[in-house]
């Protein structure tokens, strides 16, 4: 692997300096909101902030400076990464609104400043990929359409682990993967340089994983040690095994676990180790008496793995039905999100675990989403609900799992914000275009805020900008009205405007293609030619904005 010294220390001083700690339970306010707004990048280099975050703990609010933007927005080599709004690339509000006519109702929006609900970081929303995915060669530093869509939504976490992980091998001599499936579960110092060059080129961090329940310990030591060497500064951490709870109780387990961490700490003394990988509902049963047991300096980050249920199970209406709520769980269920997160908060805040901890592995539905929902615009208004909520209830980052079929088995991954076949790069999914407005609001402190409209399912999130903007969110999940809402920021306004996630007309939570931001598509190469923001009317501390069926809007005020 080709090593760049500066850009190792442009990574360590990004992403490793910005440590961040845990944080207490989530606000008990309503349920928050964001804003809209343009969407474009900014040509500069990410600058962070004095004691900024990974995500949202309370290592600080994780702010980013940004130079100058462009209206053609290519990843690859406008520096979207550092992009938000509010910056240069954020475009000149134009008049006009955002075309509807329609069934209408109204709204209100309420947002509390000096109202926690969560710290969002600069690499709050992330990737999980299968191991596999080191062999199916599109993790080179010469994939230029992976990059290009990482840095749209960067600076991110990768983790790298999964199912395949527990069978895949650690084989120095192993040639780079590559074409089609069957894919490789070797994995050569070849996968290692490439993934590093991919890394530094996208500048993005790992969380990587290793084998626990087919190789041996010097197996995996040997694999973390060439990885810590050769990768630096972009490796978060080590993840050992996935979903170990599998293979029997904690108590069992721990004695084997505790021999891998012993053989990579002693063969990479430097390494941070993140665990336990925990799989859905196990929150209780292994991540908490996990972090009881492994509180120690090298333990920095704790990963909880989140779905809203098990795909193929039932039809597509139920599929749907889930994703309209927050949490359609029990908010004390271990299976739920607001019990997952409460449960794994609190492993993090007693234990003092450096960085919080991370929903490592999540998206919809396990099993690789259920087609024709999870890959539909649906899933892009839930990802808005479910990081927003992840953040308020203590989360310090999510990493939404993905990859292509061949990997875990021959099912296609339904759920992939990021589309491939054969290592190719073939578009990117509706959840990819959530993510991304998600990136462009934050980050900062997500402040408490109601929303209220009627029998309208409609939900608004709000975040505190470091630069004293207010970014606030809208999700209008109905496919029938829109809505005007008012909302109220609590402080005066001296100009709004805002940019809107949709999909084709007429609206369908349901429809798979067909999805922009601001007016515009993104390529499979990363590029997104974004529209201006909407002018926004104001008076006083409040704005007006309407929201069409099945869509989100992002609302810039100043």
């Amino acid at each position: 692997m080709k090593t760049a010294t500066a850009t190792i220390a442009f990574l360590a001083t990004t992403l490793s300096a910005v440590g961040c700690g845990s944080q207490g339970s989530g606000d008990a306010g309503a349920s928050t909101s964001s804003g809209s707004g343009g969407g474009a990048s900014g040509s500069g280099t990410t600058t962070p902030s004095s004691g900024g975050s990974l995500g949202g703990g309370e290592g600080g609010d994780g702010s980013i400076d940004s130079g100058s933007g462009s209206d053609g927005v290519d990843a690859s080599d406008s520096g979207l990464d550092s992009a938000q709004p509010g910056d240069n690339g954020w475009g000149t509000p134009v008049d006009g609104g955002v075309p509807f006519s329609g069934s209408t109702g109204t709204g209100t929006v309420t947002v509390t400043h000096g109202s926690g609900a969560g710290k969002i970081g600069p690499a709050f929303a992330g990737f999980s990929f299968e191991k596999t995915h080191m062999t199916n060669g599109s993790f080179t530093g010469q994939n230029s359409a992976m990059i290009a869509l990482l840095k749209l939504v960067g600076p991110t976490v990768l983790r790298i682990g999964a199912d395949d992980v527990d069978a895949c091998q650690w084989d120095p001599t192993a040639p780079p993967g590559g074409g089609a499936p069957p894919y490789s579960r070797s994995i050569g110092t070849a996968d290692v340089d490439d993934l590093g060059a991919m890394l530094i080129a996208a500048q993005a961090r790992v969380i990587y994983g290793v084998n626990f329940h087919t190789a041996t310990p010097a197996n995996s030591a040997a694999e973390a040690a060439y990885v810590a060497t050769h990768l630096g500064a972009s490796v978060y951490g080590f993840e050992i095994g996935n979903e170990i709870n599998r293979y029997g109780s904690w108590a069992t387990l721990r004695p084997t676990w505790e021999s891998f961490a012993t053989a990579i700490l002693a063969a990479a003394p430097s390494a941070h180790l993140i665990g336990p990988a925990a799989g859905g509902g196990d929150a209780l049963s292994l991540t908490t008496p996990f972090a009881n047991n492994e509180v120690k300096e090298s333990l920095i980050l704790l990963t909880q793995h989140y779905y809203a249920g098990t795909a193929n199970q039932n039809t597509g209406p139920y599929y749907v039905s889930r994703l309209l709520t927050v949490d359609p769980d029990p908010p004390t269920s271990q299976d739920g999100l607001i019990g997952t997160l409460t449960t794994t908060n609190s492993a993090a805040v007693t234990n003092k675990i450096p960085d919080g901890f991370r929903l490592g592995e999540c998206n919809t539905f396990s099993d690789h989403g259920e087609n024709g929902v999870s890959n539909a615009l649906i899933s892009a208004l839930w990802s808005l609900d479910f990081v927003f909520t992840s953040a308020k209830y203590g989360a310090s980052g999510v990493n939404f799992h993905g990859g292509e079929a061949g990997m875990d088995g021959t099912t296609p991954f339904y759920y992939s914000a990021i589309t491939e076949t054969n290592g190719v790069v073939t578009g990117v999914a509706p959840l990819f275009y959530g993510m991304l407005l998600f990136n462009l609001a934050g980050p900062g402190q997500a402040l408490a805020t109601t929303a209220a409209a009627g029998n309208i399912d409609f939900t608004a999130y709000a975040i505190a900008r470091s630069d004293g903007a207010t970014s606030v969110v809208l999700d209008n999940k109905d496919t029938t009205n829109a809505v005007r809402a008012t909302v109220d920021v609590g402080t005066a306004v001296a100009s709004a405007s805002a940019i809107y996630l949709q999909g084709p007309t007429p609206a369908s939570l349901t429809a798979t293609s067909g999805m922009t931001l601001a007016g515009a598509g993104i390529t499979p190469g990363g590029r997104w030619d974004r529209n201006p923001p909407y002018a926004l009317s104001t008076s006083g501390s409040t704005v007006s904005v309407l929201v069409p069926p099945a869509s989100a809007a992002l609302v810039l005020v100043h």
